[in-house]
């Protein structure tokens, strides 16, 4: 349901709506590169959705096929783009809400606890990165889709990440959103948090950049 939840945010901000690399791995990988429980808040669980994204997708046939298929169908299409890794980070604050995030009947949109959705997509080259931030769907989320709706994003070194980045951090009702996607070196990754504070949200997407070297 990755795919659902990050269309629910969007939805919600009134936007419109690893495996095996074939090369030597050379300095950090997708993996080391994602969310880690040390830069969240406290007491957050990794989800068993978090891993690798050819496990990521098959962990999600049973409850979710539908997403499934579409999370195969993205990586096919950034693997022809210079994808070589990708890994998804799943973390939220029980494990009974672990659970209820894989089904495609779960309402994240109404949720109203801390959850963080993340993907990190290594790529061949710098270029292949660059290119896929500004013009691809990077598991149908897209630089075009924050762009082009109600909030304004705030995008470049303003955001604190990289000149190739944009954030949305916004609070709608009792929920709040920190929606951000950035390019830098060999990496593009994907990180929404909802309902963690502004100053927590901004440490996860900082501390992984971070570790980009």
């Amino acid at each position: 349901m990755v795919r659902p939840l990050i269309a629910a945010l969007i939805a919600s901000l009134s936007l419109v709506a690893c495996g095996g690399s074939s090369n030597p791995p050379q300095g950090p990988g997708a993996s080391s590169v994602s969310a880690q429980p040390g830069d969240l808040p406290h007491g957050m669980v990794k989800c068993d959705l978090t891993g690798d994204i050819d496990s990521f997708i098959a962990k999600e046939q049973s409850p979710d096929p539908q997403t499934s298929k579409s999370m195969s169908g993205y990586w096919t299409d950034l693997k022809k783009a210079g994808a070589t890794s990708a890994y998804a980070a799943i973390y939220t604050d029980t494990a009974a809400h672990c659970s209820a995030i894989k089904s495609s009947t779960s309402d994240i949109a109404a949720a109203n606890y801390k959850l963080v959705v993340n993907f990190v997509v290594k790529f061949k080259d710098e270029k292949s990165a660059a290119s896929a931030y500004m013009n691809d769907s990077l598991f149908g989320f897209s630089a075009s889709n924050l762009r082009s709706g109600g909030a304004q994003p705030i995008e470049g070194t303003k955001t604190g990440l990289t000149a190739n980045s944009m954030v949305v951090d916004q609070s709608i009702s009792s929920q709040s959103f920190y929606i951000a996607l950035w390019q830098n070196k060999t990496f593009d990754v994907i990180l929404a948090v909802l309902n963690v504070d502004s100053a927590a949200s901004k440490k996860v997407a900082t501390s992984e950049n971070s570790r980009i070297k």
